[in-house]
């Protein structure tokens, strides 16, 4: 793509993700717009950059929101979504079934004024949950998702299956050309630090920096996942758009991954915070592991993660004291 001379829409561009894809847009020349309800994204997220991008606030669930945000549009990067963490997730159906209304009024806004790319953002809780029921299993690989039978292990995941059933079936009817990516546990500044509906590291951060005690950890810790930092995620997105677009998905991942229960201590050990850790099983952990099969992503993107856990978690730290937020 020749990026200064691109128009990019970047759905949820206000949120965690969204907004460090503006970033990396901006940095190589591309004219962006975003579009955002504030529903989750937050302003603060994109104040740096706004004097540099166009911002739409609306809710993309509404037709028309969707077709005047991709209005005059080249590429659009869909990351607009219903989400939050596991408990979220699990208690709040109804709130994200909404994200199938945005993924249609997206996708089909993008048809009908024929720009020339699209890439969806999905996820690996599109994984079944078989396949992530043991501490030893394979990486995932992309054909897993189908290949033995859909089941995820939320509501949201079936959301973002049927984002990807309905990218699949616009580019075979109508030979739009789809980038799908699945981003495995991303983390880093900006991330969601409400107790709400955080995911685990930013909940276990806010907590050490609390010095909260007793120092609870959901489930067991013997739960695994292989977390990303938030550049190198985004990094790869603009890959995608450039050399994926048969609407088949990519893992952003890896197959490294770290137990919870050690990824408490190293927080713990980072912040400086010297406690005992509680665990309770009766909270919702997830599924047992979760790692991806990075060859696809090699291969065909040239795109590997560049940060390690330990590193990525004290930049993270760091933004986060910096925000003032952690008193």
């Amino acid at each position: 793509m020749n990026w200064p001379d691109s128009r990019c829409l970047v759905t949820g561009g206000a949120g965690f993700i969204g907004s460090h894809l503006v970033d990396e847009l901006l940095r190589l020349g591309a004219k962006v717009r975003v579009v955002d309800d504030l529903s989750r994204g937050k302003r603060e997220n994109i104040a740096h950059f706004f004097d540099q991008i166009e911002f739409l606030k609306g809710d993309l669930a509404e037709k028309s929101v969707a077709i005047e945000a991709l209005r005059d549009i080249d590429i659009c990067f869909h990351l607009a979504a219903v989400v939050g963490g596991v408990e979220f997730m699990n208690s709040h159906p109804a709130e994200i079934s909404k994200n199938l209304s945005i993924d249609r009024n997206v996708i089909d806004g993008f048809r009908r004024i024929d720009a020339e790319r699209l890439l969806y953002t999905s996820t690996a809780c599109t994984y079944p949950t078989s396949l992530q029921e043991e501490a030893d299993i394979p990486a995932l690989k992309e054909e897993d998702a189908f290949k033995y039978g859909v089941r995820p292990d939320s509501f949201y995941g079936w959301t973002k299956i049927m984002g990807e059933v309905t990218c699949r079936a616009y580019h075979d009817a109508y030979g739009m050309r789809i980038s799908i990516v699945r981003p495995f546990n991303p983390y880093g500044p900006r991330d969601y630090f409400d107790p709400d509906s955080s995911h685990v590291i930013p909940a276990l951060i806010r907590r050490a920096l609390r010095h909260e005690h007793p120092f609870l950890v959901w489930g067991d810790g013997e739960q695994s996942r292989a977390f990303q930092y938030v550049t190198d995620v985004v990094g790869a997105f603009p890959l995608a758009v450039d050399l994926l677009t048969n609407a088949d998905p990519v893992n952003l991942g890896t197959s490294d991954v770290v137990k919870i229960r050690d990824l408490a201590k190293l927080i713990l050990d980072l912040v400086g915070y010297k406690t005992s850790i509680q665990f309770d099983s009766s909270k919702p952990q997830g599924v047992r592991c979760r790692k991806a099969d990075t060859m696809k992503s090699m291969s065909q993107l040239g795109w590997r993660p560049e940060v390690y856990l330990k590193e990525g978690l004290k930049r993270t730290i760091d933004w986060y004291l910096a925000s003032g937020k952690s008193s």
